[in-house]
């Protein structure tokens, strides 16, 4: 076998070779794809629900305020977390808009992109509403109980205000997105149930990580 042979031996053979990793990788790619776009559609389905619940909850609490309006502690108290649970719900909708434009075959990068962004902000939604908690102990207070309430209650209720403060503001800062260690930051994705999605960007990660180790 002559030099020109044996070179054009290797040219067919890298020829197979390159149309055999270009087949694999887009087999990966249609897996992996068909995986991200379940736990997608999965996680916009639950984010519906959880959305029209806060969507109820805050219509209970507006009617409630509405009919108890003589009382300034409930109105408030009630006012403060229907604003939490309505910045919730506006977030919500803001996800599932950007999820609902997610095309995985157009860009996988794109994609990644719009996960990522819609992971950081559903995980800081769920840290600040872990801070109206304070107020759902509040809301009951009424003037009579202000007036006729003894020391001792007083005592009592305040130190359970400061300690539910305290853990909402300690949960709030080690629960944050961008843990600078690797047991919070599996906390913070278990907590706030973001695992679908880092699920769904791992799938597209490792179509990424297939196409840079051959194209090296």
């Amino acid at each position: 076998m002559n030099e020109l042979e044996l070179k054009s031996v290797w040219k067919t053979y890298d020829q197979k070779l390159n149309r055999l990793l270009e087949i694999n990788y887009q087999q990966l790619k249609t897996l992996q794809s068909e995986r991200a776009g379940s736990i997608i559609r999965s996680f916009m389905k639950g984010h519906v629900v959880v959305m029209l619940l806060g969507i109820a909850w805050v219509i209970f609490l507006g009617f409630l305020v509405f009919n108890i309006r003589g009382n300034i502690y409930f109105t408030i108290s009630a006012g403060l977390i229907i604003l939490f649970n309505v910045f919730a719900v506006i977030a919500y909708l803001q996800h599932l808009a950007i999820l609902g434009s997610i095309d995985i075959a157009e860009s996988i990068i794109k994609t990644q992109q719009k996960l990522a962004r819609v992971n950081t902000s559903y995980i800081n939604v769920g840290r600040i509403l872990l801070l109206q908690t304070p107020f759902y102990c509040t809301w009951w207070y009424s003037q009579e109980l202000i007036t006729n309430a003894s020391p001792l209650f007083w005592v009592i209720q305040v130190a359970i205000v400061a300690a539910l403060t305290a853990f909402a503001i300690y949960l709030f800062i080690k629960l944050s997105p961008h843990s600078s260690t690797d047991h919070w930051a599996k906390r913070t994705d278990k907590f706030f149930g973001a695992e679908k999605l880092q699920k769904a960007i791992t799938f597209l990660n490792k179509i990424e990580e297939f196409k840079k180790e051959n194209d090296s």
